[in-house]
């Protein structure tokens, strides 16, 4: 279709050349026209091929049938001044602007110009008519610069259209690892404290049914441990609802959980919340919850008997989390103290320092404390 299009436009300008005074024919004025029409007609071909070669041929097509084009336009213009010489010129100094480089089109448009210069001068002296053709040239030459830049924006639109999508997959790659890997550490947080805790109430049944002092108590254990495991459960559901911001309100949870410690251990544990409590982030949140859940595993393990008090200050920047209890006189080595992996702080800290947050955990001639301190 764009082929014959262009050799309808090439037909319909030499017939307009043929219908004009001299016209086409072998003699005279009649044959240098015919030989300007036939320059200009294989440039309009090769013109009309470019848009089908690669860009390294394209350049010398475009430069060879712009070259042909204004040439055999402005010899045209000299001979018989008439639109279609102007038509001819023109088509190939928008395909030079186009196509070509700046630089490059502008010297063919000049060319053109100083060929029908020079034209005019010898043959016919119609300066008016050399200076509306002139401008013409130079007018269709700046349109031809138009053209080449609003393609030029086209394509730039069409990277960066490709480049945005192809951030943007990457984008959700990387958010869909990070969710995955967030929910697998939670979820490694909430078994590693659910089993620690079975893990406590075994080892206390185990320790009474060997001492065979108080079976009731014995069994109170077991079950415990059993109910501690069906809660693991439920808190890893809880755990992937958090990440989701449809969690608990933070002081119901953290309520929650230091009335369990106080109903396991049968321990002191009390909850005392300084400043005025607001939304925080669903990882902010978590990452205190799972502060106070091992600060309060720890205790029991470690400080069995001893009183734990939980401290949560909401500053104007920041939350502070501080946990402690007073150092057990129980041996280290002891059963409940030989519980868990001893890889929740770790996990705890690292929790902390990728949300820009510090953990900070030890103890003084008296007492162990946790302090966790988030920006907000």
């Amino acid at each position: 279709m764009r082929l014959g299009a262009s050799l309808a436009g090439l037909g319909g300008i030499v017939y307009g050349i043929d219908a004009r005074t001299p016209g086409l024919g072998l003699h005279g004025q009649a044959l240098a026209v015919l030989i300007c029409v036939v320059v200009a007609g294989l440039g309009w071909l090769v013109r009309t091929v470019t848009v089908y070669l690669d860009n390294q041929h394209r350049t010398l097509t475009a430069t060879a049938a712009g070259g042909a084009l204004v040439t055999a336009g402005g010899l045209l213009m000299s001979i018989a001044p008439m639109p279609p010489a102007l038509a001819l010129a023109g088509m190939g100094a928008f395909t030079a602007a186009v196509e070509l480089t700046p630089a490059l089109a502008t010297t063919l448009t000049a060319a053109g110009v100083l060929v029908a210069a020079v034209g005019t001068a010898t043959i016919n002296h119609q300066w008016v008519a050399f200076a509306g053709y002139s401008g013409g040239l130079v007018a269709i030459t700046l349109a031809g610069f138009n053209r080449r830049q609003y393609k030029q924006r086209l394509v730039q639109a069409e990277q960066l259209l490709t480049q945005t999508r192809i951030a943007t997959a990457a984008d959700t790659r990387a958010a869909a690892l990070d969710e995955r890997t967030r929910i697998a550490r939670d979820i490694h947080d909430v078994l590693a404290h659910s089993l620690g805790a079975v893990a406590v109430q075994l080892d206390a049944a185990d320790a009474l049914l060997e001492a065979d002092t108080d079976a009731p108590r014995a069994r109170h254990h077991v079950q415990r441990a059993r109910h501690l495991a069906v809660d693991g459960l439920t808190e890893t559901r809880r755990a992937i609802g958090a990440l989701r911001n449809d969690a608990p309100p933070l002081g119901d949870q953290l309520s929650a959980l230091v009335a369990d410690h106080h109903n396991d251990a049968a321990t002191p544990a009390t909850l005392t919340i300084f400043g005025e409590p607001r939304p925080l982030p669903a990882n902010a949140a978590l990452t205190i919850y799972r502060t106070a859940q091992e600060g309060l595993s720890n205790a029991r393990k470690h400080a069995p008997g001893q009183p734990v008090t939980l401290h949560v200050h909401y500053h104007r920047d920041n939350v502070a989390v501080t946990i402690t209890n007073p150092t057990s006189t129980t041996a280290d080595g002891s059963t409940l103290g030989a519980t868990g992996g001893r890889y929740g702080l770790p996990g705890l800290a690292e929790r902390a320092t990728l949300l820009g947050g510090t953990l900070i955990a030890g103890q003084d001639a008296t007492d162990w404390s946790l302090q966790l301190r988030l920006p907000t």
